[in-house]
């Protein structure tokens, strides 16, 4: 059996038959350089080291000639675009070509460089210190970032060295001593026969593809130089990290601890897709075999340089010996990687898991039949069973689901810094600035809290202080978060004999029977009614809170002068007033970034919820100066990450998204679409913008009817008697129509 055929030319031919002063010759003569030479180690070229500051290398003749300017093109490129990686720079000859060429004794003509030394020890002659693997991955992801903008048409070769193709090596399978072992090769070859269909599909470039220890200098504590770039050819970004990796797991002591520190560094440089790591483990058997088949091939035809030849062997089988067997192998790596969490696959199990460990009732699940969710994009949630469904209820993704700047945001800020807010960092004051210029004069001060139950239970703690008081009036059926303070507020999540003594309720502004909206005097005799209450239960009005769409109440739409009968009443009362925009805020009424503009009130304290950061969790609370200086003066507020930079700077996103598509007015222009819609099929519908409220009797199994017309809603008010339709701000029309597709289905089925 011939088994050299489609080697790589470069393996096949002899190493150059020059000696000494036939190359310092040529360096006098064509660089202008006299230099006492000493030959260097190398498996295919010959390479001197010219004095001390300079190398030659006279390529192999199985290198042409578009391969050695390849590299050439790739070292001047690495040091323009990335100047501090560690590299040899080229000295051109005498005429400024940076290529010479030299006749050796048997006639072969070969290409010469010459480039400059750079300091430190080899790598594979030297015990790695603790801090190699880690600086290793740094520098290994450096060089294929650098590398990205790079092509070049000599760099579609075949190198044997190549992971991809270890199958192509099988013809050596009998050279490689002991039948046991020769038996574990042919396995691994099998194994191995999809690599290079499996990385088609992944990101390639040209790339240095012998980034190994032979090829690194250490010295200072760091890696002081990358060399030979001679097996440079366009592949997949994991083969490079692959041949890399395999490297330095064969001197390592700790396969799997060195493998985390080098994937940890090159992913602070380089993040790595679920189906590259897919591949890592694989990828290391497949060089690992490579090196050893290569050896049994090449040590017999050069016996002189037979333990170079076979340097790699040892480490190779213990890498072989060690992790071949996994049967858990990529699962190792994805957990390495951090890329082990995602998944799309249905679990029948997780439904009792769930109740098991996380309360049952506690913390029930929406519909009968709870949804195993798996992924969403913008304005839709697809479940396990490979449905896809519209949201139209899901508030909290204003911007709609994974919105890539906002997905792209988070990413890039959590791999530099994410850190508590008593540092200064420049996204917490640029939102907070944001944020109050969009407020009426007077909200001059920000505070960041990691949701809206805590904006609302600091205003809380403020208002208290602020007005020297202890009471608080809510709507009759409102929700303001799960801290005990504001659970207390949430009138709609308990019977009204449980409402503590210090809570007070308003009638929330339904229309009368003829139809009529409450007027501001409605508003102030319902609060006065509210403050009465907390007198005769000890107790004086310290705060009015008031969610501006009245979503637990049904979502209600006053008018302007109820909300400022509120306001006024309260102030005149000696209590403050709060706007709660954690559902209305962020232009969902189509009008103003913020509903409580639209009636012309002037707060004393906004708070916002997790909306702001499109499901981060960051949220905030907006007052006055004087207030914040009251309260400071006799407690301290602090949250340990709240207004970090990565939540920073996912608000700071959300608000150029909606600045930018104009998500503002298109709420109002798209929620009038939707109630017209409604309005067509004889469905009554109130609201602003898109939160939308549409009565409806046994609106919950309305609900269920919708789902499974692929449409996701929630219910609110009185019994639950109301669809709630709440979607992400990035609706359009197609988004309406689909809706009332489903919902007049979803109607005449039900009639």
């Amino acid at each position: 059996m011939d088994v050299t055929p489609e080697r790589t030319p470069s393996m096949v031919a002899d190493p150059p038959a020059v000696d000494t002063p036939t190359v310092s010759q040529l360096l006098l003569e064509t660089y202008g350089v006299a230099a006492r030479l000493t030959e260097l180690r190398s498996e295919r070229d010959r390479n001197f080291l010219a004095g001390t500051d300079l190398v030659v290398k006279v390529s192999n003749s199985g290198d042409d000639a578009g391969q050695i300017a390849m590299e050439c093109a790739a070292m001047q490129h690495v040091e323009a675009v990335a100047p501090d990686l560690p590299i040899p720079r080229l000295l051109p000859t005498t005429a400024g070509e940076p290529i010479a060429t030299l006749e050796a004794a048997d006639g072969r003509i070969h290409q010469v460089r010459v480039i400059t030394v750079l300091p430190g020890a080899d790598a594979d002659l030297t015990a790695l210190p603790s801090w190699f693997a880690a600086e290793f991955g740094t520098v290994c992801a450096e060089f294929a970032r650098a590398l990205q903008g790079f092509g070049h048409p000599a760099a579609y070769r075949k190198l044997d060295w190549d992971p991809r193709l270890v199958v192509d090596l099988a013809g050596y399978v009998e050279s490689v001593p002991g039948e046991s072992r020769r038996t574990q090769l042919r396995d691994l070859l099998e194994r191995f026969a999809g690599l290079d269909d499996a990385t088609r599909g992944l990101p390639a470039s040209v790339l240095h593809g012998d980034l190994t220890l032979s090829n690194v200098l250490i010295g200072d504590g760091r890696i002081t130089g990358v060399i030979d770039f001679g097996d440079m050819h366009h592949t997949a970004r994991v083969c490079d990290l692959a041949i890399s990796l395999t490297s330095l797991l064969r001197e390592s002591a700790d396969l799997w601890g060195d493998a985390r520190q080098f994937l940890d560094a090159y992913q602070r440089v380089l993040p790595l897709d679920p189906a590259e790591v897919e591949l890592i483990g694989e990828l290391v058997l497949a060089r690992s075999a490579a090196s050893i088949l290569i050896s049994a091939w090449r040590a017999p035809l050069y016996p002189d340089n037979e333990e170079y030849l076979t340097s790699l062997v040892a480490g190779s089988w213990r890498i072989l010996d060690e992790w071949a067997a996994l049967t858990d192998l990529a699962d190792r790596f994805h957990h390495l990687c951090g890329t082990s969490r995602v998944t799309t696959v249905a679990d029948p199990t997780l439904l009792p898991r769930r109740r098991a460990a996380l309360g049952g009732d506690l913390s029930p699940l929406f519909y009968r039949e709870p949804l195993q969710v798996v992924r969403a994009a913008g304005a839709w949630v697809s479940t396990a069973d490979g449905r896809r469904y519209l949201d139209a209820y899901n508030n909290v993704p204003v911007v709609g689901h994974a919105h890539p700047a906002v997905v792209q945001a988070i990413s890039r800020q959590a791999a530099v810094l994410n850190l508590n807010s008593r540092y200064l960092h420049p996204h917490a004051v640029e939102l907070a600035e944001r944020l109050v210029a969009t407020m009426p004069d007077g909200l001059d001060t920000c505070v960041f809290v990691n949701s809206g139950s805590e904006a609302n239970d600091l205003a809380w703690r403020m208002a208290r202080i602020a007005a020297g008081r202890s009471g608080v009036l809510v709507a009759d059926l409102a929700y303001h978060g799960v801290s005990e303070a504001t659970a207390a507020w949430s009138t709609n999540t308990y019977p009204p004999s449980a409402r503590p003594a210090h809570v007070g309720i308003f009638e929330a502004p339904r229309l009368s029977a003829d139809g009529e909206q409450p007027t501001g005097a409605d508003a102030r005799e319902r609060v006065r009614a509210g403050y009465d209450e907390l007198r005769r239960a000890g107790h004086e009005v310290a705060l009015l809170a008031v969610d501006s769409v009245f979503s637990s109440a049904g979502i209600l739409t006053p008018g302007d002068d109820f909300m400022r009968g509120l306001q006024a009443e309260v102030r005149e009362a000696g209590g403050l007033f709060l706007a709660d925009e954690v559902q209305a805020g962020f232009g969902r009424g189509g009008r103003n970034l913020w509903r409580f503009l639209d009636f012309g009130l002037t707060p004393d304290f906004v708070t916002l919820g997790k909306p702001m950061g499109n499901g981060h969790p960051v949220a905030a609370l907006i007052t006055r100066r004087e207030i914040a200086e009251r309260f400071a003066a006799v407690d301290e507020f602090f949250s340990t990450f709240a207004g970090n930079p990565v939540s920073c700077v996912a608000a700071l996103t959300v608000l150029d998204v909606i600045e930018e598509q104009g998500l503002v007015a298109r709420s109002g222009e798209i929620g009038d679409l939707l109630r017209a819609g409604l309005a067509e099929l004889g469905t009554p519908a109130r609201g602003q913008g898109l939160i939308v409220g549409v009565e409806l009797p046994n609106a919950p199994d309305f609900a269920e009817r919708l789902r499974e017309y692929g449409v996701l809603v929630g219910t609110t008010g009185p019994g639950g008697g109301v669809l709630k339709i709440r979607p992400p701000l990035i609706w359009s029309a197609t988004e309406v129509e689909y809706f009332i597709a489903a919902f007049q289905k979803a109607r005449d089925r039900w009639t």
